[in-house]
């Protein structure tokens, strides 16, 4: 169903970060686009990342470099580990052919 599909999409992607807020390291509670909606970002897999509520607040619809290296929990680890996700290859799944997927519906 698409609504367990939706489920397991976002659970993959807190699965990649165990859990954690892709900024600070604490327990994610959301997904935070990384280019806000605002400036046009999508929400496809390499634009969300899990984030701690107070990050997801606190960076609104701010640029994540600019805000994220204002940040007294930065490091520059975490950076590379942002930009290299952003910079993932995906699938658009919403152009795929189910019948291609490999499973029965």
């Amino acid at each position: 169903t698409p609504k367990l599909a939706k489920k397991r999409y976002r659970q993959s992607i807190y699965d990649a970060w165990d859990c954690q807020c892709g900024y600070c390291g604490e327990k994610a509670t959301s997904l935070d686009h990384i280019v806000p909606r605002f400036r046009s970002g999508s929400s496809n897999r390499n634009n969300l990342i899990p984030a701690c509520r107070r990050c997801n607040a606190n960076k609104a619809s701010a640029k994540m470099e600019e805000w994220y290296q204002q940040q007294e929990f930065f490091t520059q680890a975490r950076m590379d580990k942002i930009q290299s996700w952003m910079s993932q290859e995906f699938i658009d799944f919403s152009t795929v052919c189910p019948s291609t997927l490999g499973y029965v519906a």
